[in-house]
């Protein structure tokens, strides 16, 4: 390779590149020689040949166009496609470029501040025009929510086309927990670049219009949401394919004419004190999933025609002061079942099979 700055780079990293370049360079390196037939040499016996007419070794990754580095960066954790700044001048700036930004904790030994402080820099040298994929992954304290919506709005000001919002609280239950979720800001429900959104302990509330051109992916998992919420939302996507909801507060109805795939996994609602029911009213809805524990709440297939593939997995659960009402929960079974005749494949849960 280049002339090298320094050995600064852990051993990980380091030997990582040198395996790669190993490799790469062994293909040239082990060129076989041709034989001189003219030689009245014994056959048995091989000319030497001065060191000075080998092939130097040649680094093929160094040469190869900015793009296509950065790119193989982005497949790195960022703490070591920084790194490997210290390379060469050539490798110098190439990571204030990649298309993939990811900031997980779990990466760090840091403490909450020490990693604020390295999103905060890693963000202050970025140059690139565009961010493809932009994801924060942390224990979400209100304290640093200024910081969050900064890095939300950088992400957004690249054009970010895939944004993961994922904060960990070791709740079970988040959207009824006693600490406040991350609240989405309001300039984020207006967004012509976002093709992939992924959300995990946040609360999702538009004062206006969602305005979601380009979404085709949603997830929103452990979040605080309503029927206004999720009607907006859906009605400012018209182009969204794939709907995730997991352990979300009680949605009543999910209507689109755009969605294909949903998953809906758990419903939970320990204030609840009469059944719920939400109606899920998808003509081009191709494959269903209904998963995980639902209390007080139920299924109601509204029109789903276009449906080939389903999935029946979810439990019903009751509370210590309830009593188990099998004859209900057989008549619910039995209603989904009446809605999904159609279906080329069909998957059926143990409760669902103990229930019929």
């Amino acid at each position: 390779m280049e002339d090298e700055k320094g050995s600064v780079c852990s051993e990980q990293s380091a030997d990582s590149v040198s395996s790669v370049l190993a490799v790469i360079q062994g293909h040239h390196h082990h060129r076989p020689h041709r034989t001189n037939l003219n030689s009245t040499q014994s056959p048995n016996k091989h000319r030497k040949i001065s060191p000075l007419f080998l092939t130097p070794p040649v680094d093929l990754i160094s040469t190869l166009p900015d793009f296509l580095l950065q790119e193989i960066l982005s497949f790195l954790p960022i703490e070591d496609a920084i790194k490997t700044s210290v390379l060469s001048q050539r490798w110098n700036p190439l990571w204030t470029q990649i298309p993939t930004l990811s900031f997980s904790h779990h990466c760090f030994s840091f403490k909450p501040a020490k990693f604020t402080d390295f999103v905060n820099k890693t963000l202050m040298h970025f140059i690139g025009p565009k961010i493809k994929s932009f994801m924060i992954n942390f224990e979400f304290d209100e304290s640093m929510a200024a910081c969050l919506e900064e890095w939300v709005l950088f992400a957004t000001s690249h054009q970010v086309e895939k944004l993961s919002l994922v904060f960990d609280g070791g709740l079970v239950y988040a959207p009824f927990a006693e600490s406040t979720p991350y609240r989405l800001p309001q300039f984020l429900y207006m967004n012509s670049s976002l093709k992939d959104l992924t959300l995990r302990q946040c609360v999702v509330s538009p004062e206006n219009h969602v305005s979601w051109p380009c979404l085709t992916v949603l997830s929103i998992n452990y979040s605080r949401l309503n029927n206004e919420a999720i009607e907006n939302v859906l009605s400012g996507s018209p182009n969204l394919q794939k709907l995730k909801l997991h352990n979300c507060e009680g949605i009543n109805r999910i209507s689109s004419r755009s969605l294909e795939a949903l998953v809906m996994d758990g419903i939970y609602e320990p204030y609840e004190k009469n059944e719920s029911v939400t109606e899920i009213s998808c003509p081009n809805l191709l494959s269903l999933s209904l998963l995980g524990f639902m209390y007080r709440r139920t299924y109601r297939l509204m029109h789903v025609s276009s449906l080939s593939k389903a999935n029946l997995s979810f439990v019903m659960t009751i509370d210590k002061k309830d009593k188990y009402d099998c004859t209900k929960h057989r008549y619910i079974l039995r209603e989904l079942l009446e809605k999904l005749g159609h279906v080329e494949k069909l998957t059926v849960g143990t409760w669902c099979l103990q229930a019929g």
